[in-house]
């Protein structure tokens, strides 16, 4: 994590990088600037700064309550601006406003990286974990930062182009983010801030040069979505589901209709989330291959029934006993149904752990529990190569497959660039990686609900998701609607998470699991038992849960949470990042929790990743 002095440092330059240009990739020929989007920045900026001058101010002047007030009131002026500042300078605008700062390697992520800006003032004001005087200072260091970005406003291109896109990601952060309580978790504010956020959409659309009927449709949508939200602001109660169906969705739709009408920006960062997208809540938003490394090969129908060929080849293990399908077995979700991996016989002395489910594993950046590998084919070679699962190797798989005519024509047929006919062991794990890209389910009841057949979900279940996105706090972990630890709006990285896995059900005597996770990657005792968070996807079909499979049912889990984790069942939990306290769900909210999860079940696409009998090896 970078520290203060660096972020000071990295802020500077930035600002001075912008004079010609922006912090985004721009296309060769840029929309014409808006001068009314620039006002509108700098309005909002000079509104912020107003108000977190009076919230240092009330600090200062050591009154709680004027404190409170003048805090809610200078964050709510930040929602009405985050979206244009987060889309132009996301670096300078975390300093603002922002959970965590992660590690600025991607590679290396972070979870316990200090919570900063607003975060740090709203604990000092509703929790009592910071003192006034450190809120009164971080409030100061916050006003140099939206000086800052009132400089860059004065350097940035901001076109109709941009403050639509601006307006997409920031609906979005809303419906994912901020609904679920991400970064007011002190305050209670969620609601209205989220509403704060929606009002800021409809000014910076106002300055748009399209049609009016267009603008129209936009502005009345937000207004709507704005006024449903201060109308219903019961942050545990209120219903995402009606909400965004009937309100955020239709807004989604009307923001998409002016994208089309300025352009949509092509040049933006690869993401998962595909740009034609209007919202990440639809049929087809969310690209397979999104993640993929620059080498991979384009998913042609030959190079995916070749993949699938292989995942149920045992020839690939050193033995030839076993397939990759031989722990992620399709009849099991993808997973063995055990607690943790078999390990080959002899090859491996220490406890494994539980295998994950290839289910939308697509839709992550990292893989294994630990976060070590970065794509499918960097997670093949190592699962290739581990003694106690596979106990052989890329290469030694593509000199096997070599000695077989009918994989040498199948090769060639996927990739008939090769320039030689040699298998080699990068076409091997290729191969698999295009195959289970394909693994995916974006079609249960929950999605059909969200995409208007309501009646999909059970009354328990639509209960279930509001508590999912409210009281239980399930949805600040695992982001809607991936249910993975991928943060959205930008889908580009997922931090692990610390919260106590413990070793076995005893929670009146509860032992933590002894598994470093990822501190065993780093180094560092700031990661110890730090895990990837997992998708929730299917997770019907997966269990036994957590990583050290220690958790045999979906109420067990649930249990777990609502006690707050390793640490508030009272497990020594160093640095975690689940909150210790106890949730306080109600035997019927933990039951609609349950019913809720499992209507992520979709194994509609199971046949087509099956490997026909004809075809076994």
């Amino acid at each position: 994590m970078p520290s203060p002095a660096s972020r000071l440092s990295l802020a500077v330059t930035l600002v001075a990088l912008v004079a010609v240009g922006s912090e985004r990739p721009r296309s060769p020929a840029p929309p014409p600037p808006s001068d009314a989007g620039r006002a509108v920045w700098r309005e909002g900026i000079g509104a912020l700064a107003g108000s977190l001058a009076r919230l240092e101010q009330a600090l200062g002047e050591r009154d709680t309550t004027a404190a409170r007030a003048a805090f809610r009131a200078a964050r709510r002026d930040y929602k009405r601006i985050e979206g244009l500042l987060y889309f132009h300078s996301p670096i300078l605008t975390a300093e603002i406003n922002s959970p965590r700062i992660d590690d600025d390697d991607a590679l290396h992520p972070l979870p316990l990286a200090t919570p900063i800006g607003f975060q740090t003032v709203e604990a000092a004001l509703f929790d009592g974990a910071h003192t006034l005087d450190s809120a009164r200072q971080e409030t100061g260091r916050m006003r140099w930062y939206a000086g800052q970005l009132d400089l860059l406003a004065g350097n940035t291109r901001v076109s109709d182009t941009t403050l639509v896109e601006a307006a997409r990601i920031e609906l979005t952060r809303v419906t994912t983010l901020g609904l679920a309580g991400f970064d007011a978790s002190g305050s209670g504010d969620a609601v209205h801030e989220a509403a704060a956020a929606l009002q800021g959409i409809r000014a910076q659309l106002a300055v748009v040069h399209a049609p009016d009927s267009l603008k129209t449709t936009a502005d009345r949508a937000l207004e709507d979505a704005a006024d449903e939200l201060d109308a219903d602001d019961d942050f545990e109660t209120l219903n995402r589901l009606r909400f965004i169906t009937a309100f955020a969705e239709p807004a989604a739709r009307a923001i998409q209709a002016l994208r089309e009408h300025v352009g949509i920006d092509p040049h933006g960062p690869r993401t998962t989330w595909r740009p034609e997208a209007a919202s990440p809540f639809g049929a087809n938003a969310f690209d397979p291959a999104g993640y993929a490394p620059a080498h991979a090969r384009p998913p042609t129908p030959e190079l995916v029934a070749l993949g699938r060929r292989l995942f149920f080849e045992p020839k690939l293990s050193g033995p030839g006993t076993h397939s990759c399908a031989s722990c992620h077995d399709p009849a099991r979700g993808f997973a063995d149904g055990r607690a943790r991996a078999k390990a080959l016989s002899g090859a491996h002395t220490a406890p494994l752990r539980n295998t994950p489910t290839l289910w939308n594993a697509a839709f992550q950046p990292s893989f294994f529990a630990d976060q070590r590998a970065r794509s499918f084919e960097a997670q093949a070679n190592a699962v290739l190569t581990s003694p106690a699962e596979m106990a052989s190797s890329p290469e030694l798989a593509a000199r096997r497959l070599q000695q077989d005519s009918f994989y040498r024509t199948a090769f060639a047929r996927a990739m008939p660039d090769r320039a030689d006919s040699v298998i080699s062991g990068r076409a091997v794990q290729e191969a698999l990686g295009a195959y289970e890209r394909r693994i995916v389910a974006l079609d249960s009841r929950f999605d059909r609900a969200l995409q208007g057949d309501t009646l999909a979900l059970t009354a328990e279940e639509r209960l279930g998701f509001t508590l999912f996105m409210g009281k239980g706090r399930c949805a600040t972990c695992h982001f809607v609607p991936l249910f993975n630890g991928v943060q959205p709006p930008a889908f580009e990285a997922g931090e692990p998470e610390i919260i106590g896995v413990t070793a076995d059900t005893n929670f009146r005597r509860p032992r933590l699991d002894s598994d470093p996770g990822r501190g065993a990657i780093e180094g560092n005792g700031v990661t110890m038992f730090a895990f990837k968070v997992p998708t929730l996807r299917n997770v019907a079909l997966t269990a036994p849960y957590m990583h050290n499979g220690a958790f045999a049912t979906l109420e067990q889990v649930v249990r777990f949470y609502n006690a707050g984790g390793g640490a508030g069942l009272g497990a020594s939990v160093p640095h975690p990042t689940l909150a210790p306290d106890s949730l306080h769900l109600t035997t019927t909210e933990r039951k609609a929790l349950v019913a809720f999860m499992r209507s992520l079940t979709d194994t509609s696409v199971v046949a087509s990743l099956v490997l026909p009998k004809r075809e076994n090896p």
